[in-house]
């Protein structure tokens, strides 16, 4: 029976998205050095990650920007660089993440617009050459602040840019819904999105996809009935299939790989989630690291193997399935913190990417 229940659980953790957001690992001590504050956080893998990174905690109320001090017995010391809003204090549910910023003018973006999407999302657009777009789609349980980071190199770059909202953002971005399909559905958000683009002068779109949304506009790619204005496609830490990265978030909570198969299999039979408005779910079948997306347009794919978060070997079965498929590792960076462990070598990678376009 306990296993029963859990596996429903775990389900439903996958598919029924909550606004809350809760980190692993909790904020043991913060002081003042020199008026400086300093943070100390447990020694672990995910704190062992390099570069200048976002400390997130209260689900995202709390938020600065830290950069690795110094190893002690009781742990990792990280020194306060920013902070928006309250300065932290000692709690649980914190996480490092990439963002660097919350809004535009955290990255010197002062010129941009919100605008309504025909679903009733919002969007954040940057105008720049009319022709030249970059629609940017942000990770599961997370938000447009995401994407901000790489604004400021693809606007030296001349693109107008769009990040899109997920139905499953909060509002007033998203529509604060709960069903999360995985990619399945959410994919109409992109073909929008580009519509969009192209009903504003676009001949030229390059879709970046972070985590999920690189399932997420891989699925566009796959499903879309014109694909014919995009031109490249760039991934971050992608999430190309939903079993292998099941099996690994279930090893790191202690259960096993056929656990996680036997939650694939109930998401593919569950008579509930039909009720619940779910479309049918075969996880394999939408797989991108096992069915080739069928499309020869350049795609570069920016990966760690010290993700700690997803099965990032599928992102080396996607290259193998697909033709035109660049790939850039980063050693020892995190999930989603790529541009953080090594900002050069991640700018110098895109920007040598579009150059070829």
């Amino acid at each position: 029976m306990k296993r029963f229940i859990a596996r429903y659980i775990a389900m439903f953790r996958l598919l029924w998205l909550t606004p809350k957001v809760k980190g692993e690992f909790s904020i043991l001590k913060s002081e003042q050095r020199d008026n400086t504050t300093f943070v100390l956080l447990p020694d672990n893998a995910d704190t062992q990650g390099p570069g200048i990174q976002s400390l997130f905690w209260n689900s995202r109320k709390g938020h600065c920007v830290v950069e690795f001090s110094e190893v002690r017995p009781e742990g990792r010391w990280f020194k306060v660089l920013k902070t928006f809003g309250k300065d932290p204090i000692p709690t649980k549910g914190a996480w490092l993440s990439g963002w660097l910023g919350e809004t535009p003018e955290h990255f010197g973006i002062n010129n941009y617009d919100r605008i309504r999407m025909f679903d009733g999302t919002k969007a954040l657009l940057t105008k720049g050459d009319s022709h030249r777009w970059v629609i940017h789609v942000h990770g599961r349980k997370t938000l447009i602040g995401e994407t901000l980071r790489n604004f400021p190199l693809f606007d030296s770059l001349g693109f107008s840019q769009m990040a899109i909202s997920h139905k499953t953002d909060p509002l007033p971005a998203g529509l604060g819904k709960h069903k999360s399909t995985l990619g399945i559905t959410e994919w109409e958000l992109v073909d929008q999105a580009v519509s969009y683009a192209k009903a504003n002068g676009a001949r030229e779109v390059i879709l970046f996809g972070w985590s999920l949304g690189g399932m997420i506009c891989g699925q566009y790619l796959k499903r879309a009935s014109d694909i014919s204005v995009v031109k490249a496609a760039i991934f971050d830490s992608p999430m190309f299939d939903v079993r292998n990265t099941l099996r690994l978030q279930a090893g790191l909570a202690g259960y096993s790989d056929q656990f996680a198969d036997e939650v694939i299999e109930l998401i593919g039979k569950s008579f509930l989630l039909r009720l619940l408005g779910y479309p049918v779910m075969k996880i394999d079948s939408f797989s991108l690291a096992k069915n080739s997306i069928e499309t020869d347009i350049p795609m570069l794919v920016l990966y760690s193997l010290n993700d700690g978060y997803i099965q990032i070997k599928d992102a080396l079965k996607f290259a193998e399935i697909n033709q035109n498929v660049m790939l850039q590792e980063f050693e020892g960076a995190r999930h989603c913190r790529l541009r953080n462990s090594n900002i050069e070598l991640y700018e110098s990678s895109i920007k040598n990417f579009v150059g070829i376009l």
